[in-house]
C-alpha cells in the first residue's frame, strides 16, 4: 500500500500551522486459490472436490490533518468474491463499507458508519497467517459448512463463526475508543438496527430493526521477554442475545501463542430460537441455535522474514442442540515482496448438524494460493 501526503501552505489565513496536510491512501489486494479435498464416502457425491476462490479488496481514503496532528477521514473499501465462505455467510458475492472518522491523540478515536463493533476490532486471540485466520475461517471454501448459510433464500445460522462479538457485524454504527492510558483503551459501539449482510443476524428472521450496543476493553503489556495483548467484550443485542469474549495473545522472538474464548445465550425477554416452519426449506432448524452457544480457538505460529508459519485450532458448539463445527488449519506464507506472496496450507475439518447427512460434513484440504498487493 502507498500513501501520499498532498501537503498546501494556506497562506493569509491567520492561525493555520503550515504543518495542516491533505490525506490520501489507497490499497488493493487479489487473492486466488487452488484446493483439492477429500471427503469420507458419505459425502463425496455431495462436495467437489476442486476449488478455486477468488477475491478482492479495494481500500481507500482521503481526509486531513489539522495543525494539533487531529485527522478527519472518509474511508470506502469494496469486496468482491466467489468463495462459498464469503457467499453464505459474509457480504455475499460483493459488500462495501463506507465511513467517517476523526482521530484524535487527545481525545480518542470517533468513527460513524458500516464498520465492525468496538469490541470486536479491538480483540485478539488466536494469530493468523495472512488470510489464514481462524475466525469467519476461509476453510469453508474448501470444506463447506451446511452450518454457516446464507446464500439465495437459504438461510442457516446454527453455531458461532467467530470468537469475536461479530453478529451486528459491519452494520452502520457510532464507535468511541479511548486514547491509551496505563497501556489500556476503552471502545464503545452502539448499532440502531443490528441487522447486517455480512453478520450473523438473519434476513428472514424478525431480528431486524433491533438496536445493538458493545463495550470492549484491550490491555497491551510489555514484559522484559514477551508482549503480552488482552482484550474483553461485552455486546447486548435487543430481543436477541447478549455475549461476552475474552482472548489473548504472547509475542516472543518470532513465535505467537493466542487464543480466545465467546458465549453467546438468550433470557425470556429475547426471540425463541425458530423452528422449521410447515412446508417451508428456507427456515433450517434451529437456523439461529448460535444465539445459545459457545465458541474458542487456540493457536501458535512462527514468523522469520518474509515467512509465516501458524497451526490453530477453532471449535463451535450449539447448547440447545447438537451442532458443532470444529476446524484445524495449518497455513504457510512466504513473501517475495511487498507486493506478492504465496501459500501453501492444510485443513482438516468436522460439522455436525442434525444427524441427516445434508446437516453433516468432514474432510480434509489441501491448498496453494497467490497474493497480489499494492
Amino acid at each position: 500500500m502507498k500513501k501520499y501526503w498532498l501537503t498546501m501552505l494556506l497562506c493569509g489565513v491567520s492561525g493555520v500551522a503550515e504543518s495542516a496536510e491533505f490525506l490520501y491512501d489507497y490499497g488493493v489486494t487479489a487473492i486466488g486459490f487452488y484446493g483439492y479435498s477429500e471427503y469420507a464416502d458419505s459425502y463425496r457425491q455431495r462436495y467437489k472436490h476442486n476449488h478455486t476462490p477468488v477475491a478482492a479488496e479495494l481500500t481507500t481514503s482521503v481526509g486531513y490533518r489539522f495543525e494539533n496532528a487531529d485527522e478527519m477521514t472518509l474511508g470506502a473499501e469494496a469486496q468482491i468474491a466467489d468463495g462459498k465462505e464469503v457467499e453464505d455467510y459474509n457480504h455475499g458475492e460483493w459488500g462495501e463499507n463506507l465511513y467517517i472518522t476523526y482521530n484524535s491523540d487527545k481525545y480518542g478515536e470517533l468513527t460513524v458508519g458500516q464498520v465492525y463493533g468496538a469490541a470486536y476490532q479491538m480483540a485478539v486471540g488466536a494469530p493468523s497467517v495472512g488470510v489464514f485466520r481462524v475466525n469467519n475461517s476461509p476453510i469453508t471454501d474448501f470444506i463447506a459448512n451446511p452450518n454457516w448459510q446464507r446464500h439465495s433464500r437459504v438461510a442457516s445460522y446454527r453455531t458461532l463463526n467467530s470468537t469475536f462479538l461479530n453478529t451486528d457485524a459491519d452494520a452502520p454504527k457510532i464507535s468511541y475508543t479511548s486514547p491509551m492510558f496505563y497501556n489500556t483503551k476503552l471502545a464503545f459501539s452502539y448499532t440502531p438496527d443490528s441487522y447486517s449482510q455480512a453478520g450473523l443476524i438473519n434476513k428472514h428472521s424478525r431480528y431486524d430493526n433491533r438496536s445493538s450496543y458493545s463495550v470492549g476493553v484491550y490491555n497491551d503489556f510489555d514484559l522484559d521477554y514477551a508482549e503480552v495483548e488482552s482484550s474483553l467484550g461485552y455486546a447486548y443485542n435487543r430481543k436477541n442475545n447478549q455475549e461476552v469474549s475474552a482472548g489473548i495473545s504472547i509475542y516472543r522472538k518470532g513465535w505467537t501463542l493466542g487464543g480466545s474464548y465467546r458465549k453467546s445465550w438468550t433470557d425470556s425477554h429475547d426471540y425463541d430460537l425458530n423452528l422449521r416452519k410447515a412446508n417451508s426449506t428456507y427456515m433450517p432448524q434451529y437456523f439461529d441455535g448460535y444465539r445459545d452457544g459457545q465458541a474458542f480457538n487456540v493457536g501458535l505460529s512462527y514468523e522469520i522474514g518474509p515467512f509465516k508459519t501458524g497451526l490453530t485450532y477453532f471449535a463451535a458448539y450449539a447448547d440447545r442442540t447438537d451442532n458443532k463445527d470444529k476446524i484445524i488449519t495449518w497455513a504457510n506464507r512466504f513473501a517475495f515482496n511487498k507486493y506478492i506472496a504465496v501459500y501453501l496450507s492444510g485443513a482438516y475439518a468436522e460439522y455436525k448438524g442434525n444427524g441427516d447427512i445434508k446437516d453433516n460434513n468432514r474432510g480434509y484440504a489441501g491448498i496453494i494460493g497467490l497474493e497480489l498487493s499494492y
